[in-house]
């Protein structure tokens, strides 16, 4: 219907006076009407301005009702327009050629006005809602044509009745072609993993009347090209206002990109990236899924676990430089993947690198002698190996190189990966102490074997604690002083670790495992991180600290980047570094002078103290402390519980108290466990006193200031 409210009717009539009654009637219905007189005039009427609806008579000169109506249904803007023919012809020939002419009713002479007014109404009401129907239909058909996903839609019989032109590129199929053909033969798809077609099941969906989805992994073949698409899709049943079903709608996408990307980024986190083999993580993970089965299942099955390290790996690494290294570790991975791939007897192998130089291979449902097989050949191929390498300027020479294999069964009793993967690097440390390029199998009662697999279980255990929220904690013991009063919390930091079955270790059960794979930096930057951040949480709690000592050990001053990093963290910090006090060990500061030196004075700039711990220890001499820049002298723990019944020890400590004193340092006695110690060392005139009979150590987090 045209935009003005009222709608616009033709009358056509050559009786003047029909017109003249027509326009009348018509007007007063509310109608806004124009004539002609005839059916060409009609035509062009209707060319010109496209009436609302077309009152024709039947019978005119120049060119009858009929034939008007005829000639205006070809015309290309005519085809939804109403028109009614008015005659006095009722017979059923001429009824039904006016209707294959394109008339749309009839009303018959004379005209009975209430009839036709009810006509044209119900006429033109219908010509409404068919304009908005089409309206919403070409509005739906814009959208499907311009949004991103495909779109099939079929009927109840599963049978292609429109597809929009994202359906039309992905599939290969023009809309015209595809329209009745049943859906499996346009839309052919495939499981990405099997390569298998997957027959759509849009019988469900019409059948159950619910949505109905394809798995992630779903491909799109293309007609034409046969290229393939990873799609997402889904499809729902089409109701009738009923409610029933008549046909469904399927919808889909193009993910090709998004799961590439996926995929990426799941086989990067798999794998590792310079030789392309299982990473530690994977193989951890792995290793833990086979040894979950293994608990569970009735038939439990021997596999084994094969460590890896290359020999002779630094003097390539060393003498041509790291891309050398990185080029020998990518040939090795491959030359091992070739030989695992042509091995048998086992069920499944996962090929790793571990870090470094060091290798893993899991062999699943393997005997140990096949295993053993498979390890020695992998030696032997490495064996045979040659590494060429030059610069293109000047050849650096070929190199020969072996592996060192430890070998471990796995068996129903293996149910602690970490005990696994530590007996493994015990086993490959044995073949290399035999010799290297051997393969050694674990043995349980390898005494030097259980040893180094302690050394391990220690370093294990320390690098998992340092990467969880509460693997350590700190502990304080308060220093008192003797002839003062306290100016607040003035105590030693203490560090514990959790053995991970409810018990907190002493820094002597791991010290030395850490201090032997040089550790021992980490855990002393962990403890200042640990105290600034107790302190920077607690800012009311900085004013009733008076002093925290903490240890450093002589493997972080020989740390380059020690002294860097813990600057630092306390230039960083909004703690004063005078509330800290670093203490040296005596040993360390004779044995490292110069990096004792410089690490003292380089943190005095900042204000933090200095301790000298274990002062008397055996290698005492007064001489060096002209140099040393320390505040605090820490009487060695022997001597101090000595001084109740050996007169030597007690003239020894005297001795070092008067001298510091002399030196104006402060003197502390460490070990203090009983009253008699106590009195003697009040006769001594030491400064300040610590041990088991002062105080016992307590969790910082337990410290409550006194009010």
């Amino acid at each position: 219907m045209n935009n003005s409210a009222r709608a616009k009717i033709l009358v056509v009539d050559d009786a003047p006076l029909i017109r003249g009654m027509l326009v009348q009637v018509l007007s007063k219905y509310g109608y806004e009407v124009d004539t002609a007189e005839d059916g060409q005039q009609a035509i062009n009427y209707f060319m010109d301005h496209h009436p609302d609806l077309i009152l024709m008579d039947a019978d005119m000169p120049v060119l009858d009702g009929v034939a008007a109506c005829a000639r205006i249904r070809q015309l290309p803007d005519a085809k939804y327009l109403p028109i009614i023919i008015v005659t006095s012809f009722v017979e059923r020939e001429w009824v039904d050629r006016a209707y294959a002419a394109g008339a749309t009713d009839y009303v018959t002479k004379p005209v009975n006005w209430d009839v036709l007014r009810n006509r044209i109404h119900y006429i033109l009401q219908a010509k409404h809602a068919e304009e908005a129907l089409f309206d919403e239909k070409e509005k739906a058909q814009v959208t499907l044509a311009s949004i991103g996903d495909g779109v099939i839609t079929t009927d109840a019989q599963g049978h292609v009745e429109y597809m929009n032109a994202v359906a039309c590129r992905l599939t290969g199929w023009r809309n015209e072609e595809a329209e009745g053909l049943p859906l499996s033969r346009v839309f052919s798809v495939l499981d990405e993993n099997s390569q298998r077609p997957i027959a759509f099941p849009i019988n469900r969906c019409l059948e159950e009347g619910k949505v109905v989805e394809l798995s992630g992994n779903t491909v799109l073949v293309r007609r034409d090209d046969h290229q393939r698409f990873a799609i997402e899709d889904s499809a729902a049943p089409i109701r009738d206002r009923n409610g029933y079903i008549i046909g469904v709608v399927l919808v889909f996408h193009d993910v090709t990109e998004n799961r590439k990307m996926t995929q990426e980024l799941s086989y990067q986190a798999k794998h590792d990236a310079l030789t392309g083999l299982y990473n530690l993580h994977e193989f951890k993970a792995r290793l833990d899924s086979l040894l979950e089965h293994q608990m569970m299942s009735v038939q439990q099955g021997i596999h084994a676990l094969v460590y890896m390290d290359l020999d002779q790996f630094k003097i390539v690494n060393d003498t041509c430089g790291h891309e050398a290294g990185d080029q020998l570790l990518k040939d090795v991975a491959l030359l091992l993947q070739r030989r695992v791939e042509n091995s048998k007897g086992f069920r499944r192998a996962t090929l790793a690198r571990l870090g470094g130089d060091e290798f893993g291979l899991l062999l699943e449902h393997c005997e140990l002698n096949t295993a053993l097989l498979v390890a020695d050949h992998l030696r032997q191929e490495i064996e045979s190996f040659r590494f060429f390498w030059g610069d293109g300027r000047q050849d650096k020479g070929i190199f020969t190189i072996g592996i060192s294999l430890g070998l471990v069964p796995i068996t129903s009793c293996s149910v602690n990966r970490k005990n696994l993967l530590a007996m493994a690097d015990a086993a490959c440390y044995a073949a290399k102490n035999a010799g290297r390029n051997n393969v050694h199998v674990y043995q349980e009662n390898d005494a030097e074997l259980l040893e180094r697999h302690k050394e391990i279980k220690w370093l294990t255990l320390i690098n998992d604690n340092l990467e969880r929220r509460h693997g350590f904690e700190l502990f304080y013991q308060p220093i008192r002083a003797l002839h003062e009063d306290n100016k607040g919390l003035h105590c030693e930091i203490f560090l514990r670790m959790d053995d991970q079955n409810g018990n907190l270790l002493p820094p002597g059960a791991f010290l030395s495992a850490a201090a032997r794979y040089n550790l021992m930096p980490t855990l002393d930057r962990w403890v200042l991180q640990n105290v600034l951040e107790w302190l920077e949480k607690k800012p009311n709690f900085i004013d009733e600290v008076h002093l925290l000592s903490i240890n450093v050990s002589g493997y972080s001053l020989g740390d380059k980047n020690f002294q860097a990093s813990i600057i630092q963290r306390l230039e960083q910090s909004p703690v004063s570094a005078r509330k800290l006090c670093f203490e040296i060990t005596e040993t360390t500061a004779i044995t490292n002078l110069t990096g004792a030196l410089s690490f003292i004075t380089a943190l005095k700039a900042l204000g933090c103290q200095f301790a000298l711990d274990d002062f008397g220890s055996g290698m005492s001499s007064f001489a060096y402390l002209k140099n040393l820049p320390v505040d605090y002298l820490k009487i060695d723990g022997d001597l101090i519980r000595g001084i109740q019944k050996d007169d030597i020890d007690f003239a020894m400590v005297k001795a070092i108290n008067d001298i510091g004193h002399l030196m104006s340092l402060k003197t502390i006695a460490e070990s203090v466990e009983n009253d008699e110690i106590l009195e003697r060392l009040q006769e001594v005139n030491v400064d300040y006193v610590q041990g088991y009979g002062i105080e016992r150590p307590h969790p910082l987090h337990e410290f409550v200031p006194p009010e």
